[in-house]
């Protein structure tokens, strides 16, 4: 009994062997593994329709302060009107905040019906928090107000431009644009 059990384990072995070796040869041939149906293939669901590589100019409202950044054909950000590159931790914040805009989709979005017997103050949009218009070069991409928090401070309301939508983002998208402002204090202001 002993030699078939040897038997049966080597033929076993053998097959899953040569089964191992088949897969090798495929992917060899074929370059690339098999794609799994249980991986949920990415899909960018931002607000912003372009590709973030695609925005050249950033114009930051917060408050009473606007600055206008231009990234340059190499890929820097630089202070509207200045050749000089910006700090690397302020250039890696606007493109992670662009980034957001492109990635990061709306976890509500409130029809004008639904809003229509509220004053936009009521969401913070009456004077927002901040305002971001991306660019080209030659044409607005796309212009965000974010507003206030939700009442459980999670999300943060934003509205665009010529959309009658509201929005109910993230709260890190518009903290993203927010937190440029804390680095807008170390580099000269836009007059």
């Amino acid at each position: 009994m002993k030699p078939r059990r040897r038997r049966g384990r080597l033929w076993l072995s053998s097959v899953l062997a040569l089964l191992a070796v088949g897969f090798m040869v495929i992917m060899a041939l074929t370059g690339k593994l098999s794609e799994t149906r249980q991986l949920v293939k990415f899909e960018a669901r931002g607000v912003l329709s372009v590709l973030p590589e695609q925005v050249r100019q950033v114009e930051l409202r917060l408050g009473a302060h606007t600055a206008t950044f231009v990234r340059t054909p190499k890929g820097a950000w630089t202070r509207s009107g200045s050749q000089e590159a910006v700090s690397d931790e302020l250039s890696s914040h606007l493109n992670e905040a662009v980034l957001f805009m492109h990635t990061s989709g709306p976890v509500r979005v409130m029809q004008r019906d639904e809003y229509s017997g509220t004053p936009l103050q009521e969401f913070g949009l009456d004077q927002p928090r901040c305002t971001v218009i991306l660019s080209d070069g030659g044409r607005i991409l796309l212009e965000a107000s974010f507003g206030a928090y939700n009442p459980q401070d999670l999300l943060q309301y934003m509205q665009l431009k010529n959309r009658d939508n509201l929005y109910l983002m993230s709260r890190f998208v518009g903290q993203a644009w927010e937190h440029l402002g804390e680095h807008l204090s170390d580099e000269p202001s836009t007059p």
